[in-house]
């Protein structure tokens, strides 16, 4: 799956779940990416970002799948199904999703989303699917997918931050995240993939948010297994200012 967008009229390219190829002279002198690939095989010259995810088997049937997560987990999706807080809606528009993940990053100090970032991708590429209450969604899972390698991609989760005093529909958005994952794996099931790739996994971080995710996704007993990311190195250089510029931001926020 190939991604084509620029930054300051310079084109870069990025291509997600591929198998890495002999890189052209153009690839190297454009900022080109291969992104979460499962192979440590990398292109000539290009440096390479190693780091981890979980995956999720979906070939066997959707009764064994469900049945290897832990049991807090089957009774929690289960009991989102009965209780029917929510709607499930597996066609979410952008111009939903948008508003909900914005509001929720600028709480994490993320990158705002936006419809060029949509575009930039590509409609045929990505699926939003939701959990939405009162008529607007307040969990949204953006997938990253591609039929050539059977692979889905969990690229955004995001919550709504309206219920964050409510302990009693925090607790069920709970539940409901759960489910979403579940009826996610389920649709990717049944349209043929065979992988559902929880977006990375981070090894030995000291951040209770991210402890908080990590122990969250376990709750699904995916795989843990390495991933690369294989830079050209114009792109390389970008990503090294890019990360200068977030930890000068950082910095000037905290004095």
């Amino acid at each position: 799956m190939k991604v084509k967008n620029k930054h300051y009229g310079i084109p870069i390219q990025k291509y997600y779940f591929a198998t890495p190829q002999r890189s052209s002279w153009l690839d190297l002198l454009l900022p080109t990416a291969y992104m979460d690939c499962y192979t440590p095989e990398k292109p000539y010259l290009f440096s390479t970002e190693y780091r981890h995810t979980l995956l999720t088997d979906l070939t066997p049937d959707e009764t064994s799948i469900f049945q290897n997560f832990p049991k807090d987990t089957r009774n929690q999706i289960r009991r989102c199904e009965q209780e029917q807080c929510f709607t499930l809606n597996l066609n979410t528009p952008l111009e939903h999703f948008i508003p909900l993940y914005n509001a929720f990053a600028q709480t994490r100090g993320l990158s705002l989303f936006t419809e060029a970032d949509a575009i930039n991708m590509g409609q045929e590429n990505y699926r939003i699917f939701s959990i939405d209450h009162a008529g607007k969604p307040i969990i949204c899972h953006f997938y990253l997918y591609s039929a050539t390698s059977s692979c889905t991609n969990l690229l955004i989760s995001a919550s709504s931050q309206a219920y964050h005093h409510d302990t009693d529909m925090r607790r069920a958005m709970g539940f409901a995240n759960r489910c979403l994952h579940w009826q996610g794996m389920r649709y990717f099931k049944q349209a043929g993939f065979h992988t559902y790739d929880w977006g990375g996994y981070v090894e030995n971080t000291d951040d209770p948010i991210m402890q908080g995710i990590n122990r969250f996704k376990r709750t699904f007993n995916g795989q843990k297994v390495p991933i690369y990311n294989y830079y050209s190195p114009a792109y390389a250089f970008i990503e090294m200012a890019r990360q200068k510029l977030r930890e000068l931001q950082t910095s000037l926020t905290r004095s």
